[in-house]
């Protein structure tokens, strides 16, 4: 019996830190928020479903900016770190999926939700997120560029800036 209470007082220990990066829900204001690494599907499912499909039915790319990215889109990898609870990544986040979508991307990014309180959670801090959405974009494991909570111009031109040339660099980054 004491095993088992050892064991339960650390999962609660270990979740309440967030160390565990299993995809669950936990409650914010009232409304179940999803906290772990997830996947697409988990937006396009009910209650997230509601935000997601708007946002990525509404928006209106540039597609001259589209056709560019289709060309190198599927030589990078994207991480991305969100909050269902947070009003920019509900924007942003269904933006970039109709992008990618419409430019052929073929891989399905890493995401990783946050809790509201996320900067002690540990794929925050291993990102080095500082506001939320941030959409990490690599080639071969090297980090080529981010975009911070925002996009200085749009999705879709920040995306191609970062994946064409090595020039762009968010207003909130640290300066290097």
């Amino acid at each position: 019996m004491k095993n088992i209470v050892i064991f339960l007082l650390t999962a609660l220990f270990l979740t309440a830190c967030g160390i565990s990066d299993k995809l669950h829900t936990e409650q914010y204001k009232g409304k179940d928020i999803l906290v772990g690494k997830g996947h697409r599907s988990d937006l396009e499912k009910k209650y997230y479903n509601e935000w997601f499909d708007a946002n990525y039915r509404d928006y209106r790319p540039d597609m001259q900016i589209v056709n560019k990215l289709k060309r190198v889109v599927n030589d990078y990898n994207i991480v991305i770190v969100m909050g269902t609870w947070c009003p920019d990544s509900r924007e942003q986040v269904p933006v970039l999926f109709k992008i990618l979508d419409l430019a052929g991307y073929r891989q399905n990014p890493d995401i990783y939700f946050v809790p509201r309180q996320y900067k002690s959670y540990k794929p925050a801090k291993t990102y080095q997120i500082i506001r939320v959405p941030t959409v990490i974009v690599y080639r071969n494991g090297q980090e080529k560029g981010r975009i911070i909570e925002y996009p200085m111009k749009s999705v879709e031109a920040d995306l191609l800036k970062i994946l064409t040339t090595n020039q762009y660099r968010h207003e909130l980054q640290n300066p290097q």
